[in-house]
């Protein structure tokens, strides 16, 4: 999958996602607000919550007209983002519906699991390994230290996006950003497109983020955790995949301990990109 035919399936998958994402945004949002499934956002408002269930609803749309054109790799790796996206966004509503906000932080959800109380953070955490394990797995089959450090940048990149889905468009523009530094490694794979598919839904999707009219929730910000995770591990090696599973663990081990809200809020730099595009 090289050159000419894969931009091809980049553009016409990009704007294909894009397009359904967008079309079917206000009636996903509006299902939720009919149901009832609210939640107060950091403004007070009441918004429709775990919204992010538009991106795997989107991706599965847009890959089912272009599936059958697709070469083999392609729909190979295109069924395993699907699956992977299905977890997550499982994961993710089983938090949103049933999530409690007395433990905090992957160390207090597994502090309350050692006193015996079990958590949807938890849950979700230990859901989450099993599902990283088995997609580096089927990525890297017989192949332990791979399968393994690819378990772990899955599962931690699935809850950066996670840390960071605390203000309106901020988890999105971390899978952006990322996006942006994997994409020079991912050009030329399947990996690609996908990544870029689920950009496109994204990009539909952020203006009612922006304007804190949905909150994405679990539901969204763990698939796009999953997407840049499995375009990571598939994308990078050597120093660079080294070099991302570093600044994981770092960004981990700071958040278990400082407020991430803090951090931005108190870097003029951060904290422009942070509010850029948001509402006042």
């Amino acid at each position: 999958m090289n050159g000419q035919p894969e931009l091809y399936y980049i553009l016409v998958g990009f704007g294909l996602a894009f397009l359904i994402a967008l079309s079917i945004r206000e009636k996903i949002l509006g299902m939720i607000a009919e149901a009832d499934f609210v939640r107060p956002n950091f403004k007070g408002e009441k918004i429709p919550l775990a919204a992010g269930v538009v991106f795997f609803i989107s991706m599965v749309g847009a890959v089912l007209p272009l599936f059958f054109l697709w070469p083999t790799g392609l729909r190979e790796h295109a069924i395993l983002y699907l699956l992977a996206m299905a977890g997550a966004t499982f994961l993710g509503l089983m938090d949103d519906f049933w999530g409690s906000r007395e433990a905090s932080g992957l160390m207090g959800h597994f502090k309350a699991l050692l006193h015996g109380r079990l958590t949807t953070g938890a849950l979700k955490a230990l859901g989450g390994g099993v599902l990283a394990l088995i997609l580096a797995v089927q990525l890297y089959p017989g192949n332990i230290w791979r399968i393994l450090d690819s378990a772990l940048i899955i599962a931690l990149s699935v809850n950066l996006i996670n840390l960071f889905d605390l203000r309106p468009g901020r988890a999105g523009k971390v899978f952006i950003l990322l996006y942006l530094i994997l994409l020079p490694a991912a050009l030329g794979s399947p990996e690609a497109v996908m990544a870029t598919m689920t950009l496109g839904v994204l990009l539909a999707f952020l203006p009612a983020d922006f304007k804190a009219r949905a909150m994405m929730g679990d539901a969204g910000s763990n698939t796009l955790g999953i997407v840049i995770g499995l375009t990571a591990v598939a994308s990078l090696d050597g120093y660079f995949r080294t070099g991302y599973l570093a600044a994981l663990v770092i960004i981990h081990i700071i958040t278990e301990r400082y407020s991430l809200t803090r951090i931005i809020s108190g870097n003029v730099v951060l904290n422009y990109l942070d509010m850029l595009g948001r509402e006042k």
